[in-house]
């Protein structure tokens, strides 16, 4: 149930994770993380394809010129091709961004890079960092090369007065998106090597019409988890599953940067389409080189996403993603807000997903709901990431945790193996941190990437599972 170094009294235990039928007790108390669940009754994931014609108009429009690829579609033209450079932790580049992970930096071995700080990855919050995976996952997927060593980035573009042309639906709130890319990059070394990487914009194909193809932004998608499992992005949608991007459909948008209309620079809002004035269009991905198109997307049944479900078994949500690389799962996990943690009737729900059934309806096209393999309930409020893995020597469940501290910008790092009579571990993490991923070196050894979310404190980080794991000395709150 809980982890620390002494056994903790079963009885403080139940009043410290249960207050009453009507709320989750989760502020300075002990959190926990029970697996083991029944996931009996709790909401299945059914699969939604594309249509097969709004795809095949993919197809026509790449072998009619209107698509094109630096060699063939795919990833390796995107690895090959870098717009830009990031920089390890000690360049005078990161002296903006370092303090974001200064206390995690003095007490862990930590490694991490910035962006240019003139560029607009760094200092803008157009575009929001949410979700990280890797080759490294991609390559679970048996028989899969990637054929790049990456770590890949989804961030959501922020919603504003000036971009929500082809997201109408989406009102002026940067707290909502009015689309998806993913970075792709070239696993930077402490060296300071490596580190160059190329935006790859997520997209929709939508019904064909008299000229073709049509495609639009991922409108209102928060993306806050993705796994690259084989050739396909897995990007979790808060309010109601998985949406499938296949990354072999990976694509050159000719004259990408004066696809505007009539050849002009292609704007915030050129996307798909664009109409010229004498009536003759081009494709355009607001002057994205690349652009990665959507197979189909996973839907909960029955249908719902609550902040402050009544129960263990509804109203689930999507808000993170990794891979468990033991059993090739996907984890999905919850974000719970202090108001909605107190009022739900369950705690946050840390759910794993089997890829082999995920990948059976995806190929046969089949619409049996797939049932969850495993679900846990935890009082951690604040969750942005999740990573799960089997003990190596008792082979129970291990979680490692990263939280948001409200009212203020800290995160904290945790582990808890579950059901060992020892209290969770709580580290120092990095400011702002978004969801995280696995990753093993050279030698073995267990890591976690993640990225600091906010402009000007932005930086991509690794850090190692073996120091954040240790038994703590009594029982830390949250």
């Amino acid at each position: 149930m809980v982890r620390t170094g002494v056994l903790v009294v079963p009885v403080l235990t139940v009043l410290l994770a249960v207050t009453s039928a009507f709320g989750v007790s989760w502020d300075n108390v002990t959190p926990y993380v029970n697996s083991g669940k029944s996931t009996t009754g709790l909401q299945q994931l059914v699969w939604s394809p594309q249509p097969a014609a709004n795809l095949a108009a993919v197809d026509t429009a790449y072998a009619g010129g209107r698509l094109s690829a630096d060699g063939s579609p795919g990833l390796a033209q995107v690895f090959s091709h870098p717009s830009s450079q990031m920089y390890y932790k000690t360049s005078t580049k990161c002296a903006t961004p370092r303090p974001a992970i200064a206390a995690a930096d003095a007490a862990y071995t930590l490694a991490a890079w910035c962006f240019d700080p003139t560029s607009d990855e760094a200092k803008l919050d157009s575009w929001v960092p949410q979700s990280l995976t890797s080759s490294q996952d991609a390559e679970q997927y048996t028989g899969y090369q990637a054929g790049g060593d990456q770590v890949a980035v989804v961030w959501r573009h922020t919603a504003d007065a000036g971009n929500r042309g082809r997201c109408p639906g989406v009102p002026d709130d940067p707290g909502r998106s009015v689309g998806l890319r993913a970075t792709f990059i070239d696993r930077p070394y402490t060296d300071g090597t490596h580190g160059g990487f190329r935006h790859v914009m997520l997209a929709v194909p939508g019904a064909p019409n008299a000229a073709g193809l049509t495609f639009s932004p991922v409108c209102d998608v928060h993306g806050g988890g993705a796994v690259w499992y084989g050739p396909y992005l897995f990007v979790s949608q808060h309010t109601s599953g998985v949406l499938v991007f296949d990354t072999r459909r990976t694509y050159l948008i000719p004259d990408d940067t004066s696809c505007g209309p009539d050849g002009t620079s292609s704007g915030v809002n050129d996307i798909g389409q664009v109409t010229n004035a004498s009536g003759t269009t081009q494709l355009c991905a607001a002057g994205y080189r690349y652009v990665m198109f959507e197979v189909g997307r996973f839907v909960t049944t029955p249908s719902g996403c609550s902040g402050a479900p009544t129960d263990l078994h509804t109203g689930l949500c999507f808000s993170s993603l990794s891979l468990q690389w033991s059993n090739d799962s996907l984890v999905s996990a919850e974000y719970r807000d202090p108001t909605g943690m107190t009022a739900s009737g369950a705690g946050a729900r840390i759910v794993d997903w089997p890829t082999a059934d995920l990948l059976d309806r995806m190929n046969t096209g089949s619409t049996k709901p797939v049932t969850a393999t495993s679900l846990a309930e935890t009082n951690f409020e604040g969750v942005q990431g999740v990573v799960t893995r089997p003990n190596s020597s008792s082979q129970r469940p291990e979680f490692f945790i990263d939280r948001t501290v409200p009212g203020n910008d800290n995160s904290e790092l945790w582990y808890e193996q579950d059901n060992d009579g020892v209290c969770p571990s709580k580290g120092t993490f990095i400011d702002n941190a978004e969801s995280m991923t696995y990753w093993l070196d050279s030698s073995g050894n267990g890591h976690l990437w993640s990225m600091s979310e906010n402009a000007n404190r932005r930086m991509l980080v690794r850090v190692y599972t073996k120091e954040y794991n240790n038994p703590p000395t009594g029982c830390p709150t949250q």
